[in-house]
């Protein structure tokens, strides 16, 4: 029987500290001891859920957080020798590692490139000391350039670097100098997000209450278009929204995500889509903890049960976040219509106002689209 293709997503919850614009399910690490504790958790739950997908290969394996670079090497390693020894992983999958400049320790790059991670993403946000501050990042310029040197002296050959635009305070020239320090670093792949805050954040309230100050939609328009026109420059395709990669190297567990298959969670907080169902582990640490310590597996919340409907205009949002957009032919094949006749009025209007364009059996996003993607995606909803 032919194995099903899935992603595997684990969540290290802990963090030194919240960052303010966060609004993922984190908490300040309390002790080495919570480490431990957690890793015999994820160890057990990975033993457990392996058994329900017998039938999946997993073509990638993302620990992320949180600050999984937390983890002391010998729970690292732990944890992807229990992945590799109770699911089917593929012989060539990407195994990546979200790190924290700040959490860089001597011989730690070299123990988990050892153990089988083959992909780091390096959390560097920004290069500015003020724009670090401004988010509330524990680590300084300093130690990302100490990071990158390791993973170089490491022979690490594919790493992230995460940026962040739109940032309180931050200019035009700032990000730029951003752009032109990460391309400078020798990094294979860049992610430019724009900083979107949830309105439970701290940083959140801040600008509610006249504390801090956004840099305006004009402002953020105008770095997301430098982002677009410098990176191709400078050797990187731009296959996603937010994404930059050097050939080859597109991060594989995303382009999953964007394509809409299978992927796994496992820990506290961690999300799964199997089919047409969406349901996560409740993010409540001490009770993930308690259950899998009993022996059960942890207790999970639907989040959604889609209808083929539902599942088809997702799809549809996701693969236009990629820059080569859907192919009309097998998204037919796919799903017995036709996009064009189904949406036509939706594809129409979008065209018309310079959002979308169709070409060569394919529907894509604009380059105009890009910054303005949920005018579009609101039309499939």
């Amino acid at each position: 029987m032919k194995k099903k293709p899935a992603g595997l997503y684990i969540h290290i919850p802990f963090c030194l500290k919240k960052c303010g614009y966060c609004d993922f399910y984190s908490l300040p690490l309390q002790s080495p001891a919570q480490l431990q504790r957690y890793t015999a958790a994820i160890r057990l739950e990975i033993e457990k859920r392996a058994i329900l997908f017998p039938d999946s290969i997993i073509l990638s394996i993302y620990l992320g957080g949180g600050t999984p670079s937390l983890l002391g090497l010998e729970q690292l390693q732990s944890i992807v020798e229990a992945v590799v020894h109770n699911f089917n992983v593929s012989s060539n999958a990407e195994i990546s590692l979200e790190m924290n400049p700040a959490t860089r320790s001597e011989g730690f790059l070299r123990g988990i490139l050892a153990a089988g991670v083959n992909r780091i993403s390096l959390g560097v946000q920004s290069f500015s000391p003020e724009e670090l501050r401004a988010l509330g990042r524990v680590h300084g310029y300093c130690e990302i350039m100490q990071s990158i040197e390791a993973l170089h002296k490491e022979g690490c050959q594919n790493f992230n670097l995460d940026l962040i635009y739109g940032i309180p305070g931050q200019s035009l020239e700032s990000w730029q100098r951003n752009l032109e320090l990460a391309v400078s670093c020798g990094a294979q792949h860049i992610s430019a997000y724009l900083l979107q805050l949830d309105e439970s954040t701290a940083m959140a309230r801040a600008i509610e209450s006249g504390e801090m100050e956004l840099p305006g939609e004009e402002s953020e328009n105008a770095m997301y278009h430098l982002a677009l026109d410098y990176l191709p420059e400078k050797g990187y395709k731009h296959y996603e929204l937010s994404n930059f990669c050097q050939a080859g190297f597109e991060c594989r567990h995303n382009l999953n995500y964007w394509c809409g298959g299978d992927y796994i969670g496992i820990g506290a907080g961690a999300v799964s889509c199997i089919g047409r169902q969406r349901y996560r582990n409740r993010p409540f640490l001490e009770k993930y903890l308690i259950s899998m310590e009993a022996g059960r597996v942890a207790p999970v919340e639907i989040l959604e049960q889609m209808s083929v409907e539902e599942k088809m205009r997702e799809e549809i949002i996701l693969a236009l976040r990629l820059c080569d957009g859907i192919d009309l032919a097998q998204f037919a094949a796919r799903y017995q219509l036709d996009l064009r006749r189904r949406f036509a009025v939706e594809i129409e209007d979008a065209e018309q106002k310079g959002l979308l364009k169709l070409g060569n059996n394919r529907l894509c996003l604009t380059r105009r689209g890009y910054f303005l993607s949920n005018q579009v995606f609101c039309r499939f909803i």
